[in-house]
């Protein structure tokens, strides 16, 4: 391979981080225009996108406990970064709760209002693949965290 030919591993990490600076300059610009108004706006985008996911999740997935739909959420968070060791963890799993760590904000959030409108998708996905479960945001980068938590539990 020559200098100027890269790898499809390195032209996929490139095009993920480029759409990902794309959606939170779009992020930020919203919150700039529209204020607190912009983050619902956030937040109604992602719940909708996530009723998208939601409904080819329910076709793929044979069963919606809670190990299915952490699954399921874990899948989703390893596309990110294209399985690189270590982003993705179960960091506690039985059968009441399950804690997906994540080791870094792919988006780079500073504001904890941005990072809750964002992760409506994931809360989409789990309310309609499983409206017993509950799905919340525990530790997290943008209040000071190392990591990130995504807590999933039987309501």
């Amino acid at each position: 391979m020559s200098n100027g030919e890269r790898s499809l591993e390195q032209i996929y990490h490139s095009a993920v981080s480029g759409l990902y600076a794309r959606l939170r300059s779009n992020y930020d610009f919203l919150f700039k225009r529209f204020g607190e108004d912009g983050i619902k706006l956030i937040e109604e985008m992602s719940w909708e996108y996530g009723l998208t996911i939601a409904a080819r999740a329910k076709s793929r997935l044979k069963t919606n406990d809670i190990a299915s739909v952490a699954g399921y959420l874990t899948r989703i968070f390893d596309t990110m970064e294209h399985g690189r060791e270590g982003f993705v963890t179960i960091s506690q799993a039985n059968e009441r709760r399950i804690v997906i760590r994540i080791a870094e904000c792919p988006l780079h959030f500073e504001r904890r209002d941005m990072c809750h409108a964002h992760t409506a998708m994931e809360r989409a996905v789990v309310h309609h693949l499983n409206p017993g479960l509950t799905y919340r945001i525990g530790k997290s980068i943008p209040a000071g965290d190392g990591f990130c938590e995504h807590l999933l539990e039987i309501s």
